[in-house]
């Protein structure tokens, strides 16, 4: 019987997920498995820290599909715990591979490095028990005759559910034996079909309610691109010509540059003519509804549950009542019936604006709402924008993106982890330059964040991704301020010196500083054909009131304090 090394197995199959880069960080408990990494064929690109690991993977597997982050047991992977928690939220699919004491260091219940200690009583298990609950699937490699069988279960799991997974390796496991004919057998990286009629039942029903329709609608959510429909989502605009919209997490998920785009919709956070637009609509397909606080402008969406029909992962909604039949398959046959019986409804322009204030009054100092709006005429065909949660992930959605085909981006929008986006970028950008995908890599972030990740920059700058970073410097944390305590001192943060990070961080490379407190710096730096080019890693620093929001924010924030103070 052919036998293969159990971590062997465990990199070919991430091997032929299409993984080319593993992230994490070296310790003992698993530098040797790290040594078989490159005899895959794989990439180690180890991270500062684990946190920025689990971010940088959790990146990587957005554009490349999985991603994969290898850390210590005890320390190291309570460090990348919140990692993995923001991509089991947003239904990212991450393997998360812990290098584990020996199997005899575990039997003979020592205290070892990194365990808890006489409080652990000789327990290896506690953080496996922690990891349990932000996971689809979990194993610890203890029989290497069963190991790789182990890891199929659990990879096919990380697939199907589209989540992150857990996998522990003693260190002597590692090395050992398993078998390897199960190698030759694909993992199951497309869901199971529907059953046939159930899904031509499915198919009639939603078709009757659009032909029955006078105003339908598509709006296009996040989990339209977690659970990688977007092919089926642009052929379903096209196909039936009609007004379409995204949300906030869906932003930039499909083309913007059709007449028929009616804007970003999230309730009061939407311009009036949009929201007025989806919110009288007497059908709306909703491709993967994600309805968390953030993406519905605090639960103020007025969309009428009985005239949706709400697409997810694993069901359709019909007016409110569910059936169960996978999202992408049905989508397929719906376009085949559209395509078979083609719709009379012919595409008309929409008759409003989507992004009323993309031309602001130009003010003195460097206003939220022109810099978004300027940041959306700098954007170009192969940009991918990734905008960290707060203000940045807030002003994204006014950035039109009606004169571009092919800008991608995304923003941890549920979990909302504050210098996520930095690590993530690393991650993201990597992969696209692997797939040769990106044209440039654009990070959008606030300074408070930024201090919490900033290490990342080590590496956006030695992989080469040629970044370009705004840095939003408002003086604090402003969405907090909103919320709560405008003057308190809390809500500030340390002062740095953002023009010399990255010499910092890189000083054996090229890099560039860029400092911008007035609309006619942005629009002269905006227009600059070195700048537009970013042939090596550049950060932008945006200074910015403190007090000043984007107009979404100030909107939504206002009408939640209105209905708070109603029901008072």
């Amino acid at each position: 019987m052919s036998e293969i090394l159990v971590g062997q197995y465990l990199f070919e199959r991430l091997k032929q997920l299409g993984v080319k880069t593993v992230f994490g960080v070296p310790g003992d408990y698993e530098l040797m498995l790290l040594d078989l990494i490159p005899e895959a064929g794989l990439i180690w690109r180890g991270n500062p820290n684990e946190l920025n690991a689990g971010y940088a993977a959790d990146g990587y597997a957005r554009v490349s599909g999985v991603g994969a982050v290898v850390t210590t047991f005890g320390p190291g992977e309570l460090s990348n715990i919140c990692g993995i928690a923001g991509a089991y939220t947003e239904f990212v699919p991450v393997v998360h591979i812990v290098g584990y004491p020996t199997e005899a260091a575990q039997h003979g219940k020592n205290i070892m490095h990194h365990s808890l200690g006489e409080v652990g009583d000789g327990k290896f298990d506690v953080f496996h028990e922690m990891s349990k609950h932000i996971t689809c699937a979990t194993t610890v490699l203890h029989d290497p005759k069963i190991a790789a069988t182990e890891i199929d279960r659990v990879l096919n799991a990380m697939l199907y559910y589209s989540q992150p997974v857990y996998i522990g390796i003693p260190t002597d496991v590692a090395f050992l034996k398993t078998p390897s004919f199960n190698l030759k057998v694909p993992l199951e990286t497309v869901l199971p079909p529907n059953n046939p009629t159930f899904q031509s039942h499915v198919v009639e029903k939603i078709r009757a309610l659009i032909d029955a329709a006078s105003n339908p609608i598509i709006i296009v959510d996040g989990g339209a691109a977690r659970n990688r429909v977007l092919p089926e989502a642009k052929a379903l605009i096209e196909a039936t010509g009609y007004p379409y919209f995204v949300t906030s997490m869906g932003k930039g998920s499909v083309p913007e540059d059709l007449p028929t785009y009616g804007g970003v919709y999230g309730g009061l956070a939407s311009f009036e003519d949009t929201r007025n637009a989806a919110e009288s609509s007497d059908c709306v397909l909703w491709l993967g509804n994600y309805p968390s606080d953030f993406n519905t402008g605090e639960f103020t969406e007025r969309v009428k549950e009985e005239v949706t029909v709400d697409f997810q992962r694993f069901y359709i909604k019909i007016g409110g009542l569910r059936h169960d039949a996978k999202m992408k398959y049905v989508l397929e046959a719906l376009l085949a019936n559209l395509k078979e019986k083609p719709l009379e409804h012919k595409a008309k322009a929409v008759t409003w604006d989507p992004y009323p204030l993309n031309h602001p009054p130009r003010e003195a100092q460097l206003t939220q709402d022109y810099l978004w709006a300027a940041l959306g005429r700098y954007f170009r065909d192969g940009d991918f924008v990734i905008p960290e949660t707060g203000t940045s992930a807030y002003g994204i959605p006014a950035s039109s993106l009606k004169h571009v085909k092919n800008v991608q981006m995304f923003s941890q929008t549920v979990f909302g982890s504050i210098g996520y986006a930095t690590g993530a970028a690393v991650g993201a950008f990597v992969a696209g330059k692997e797939l040769d995908t990106i044209k440039r890599g654009i990070l959008v972030t606030g300074e408070g964040s930024l201090q919490l990740t900033v290490q990342a920059f080590s590496d956006l700058i030695r992989h080469e991704v040629n970044a370009t970073v705004f840095l939003l410097n408002n003086d604090g944390y402003t969405i907090e301020r909103l919320i709560h305590g405008m003057e308190a001192p809390y809500n500030t943060v340390p002062t740095w010196d953002y023009g010399a990070l990255f010499q910092g961080f890189g000083p054996q490379f090229k890099t560039k500083y860029h400092h911008v407190k007035t609309p006619d710096e942005l629009d002269a730096l905006l227009a600059d054909e070195k700048f537009n080019a970013a042939g090596y890693a550049q950060i932008v620093e945006l200074i910015l009131h403190k007090h000043d929001a984007p107009q979404t924010v100030k909107t939504v924030t206002a009408a939640v304090e209105a209905l708070n103070a109603k029901k008072g």
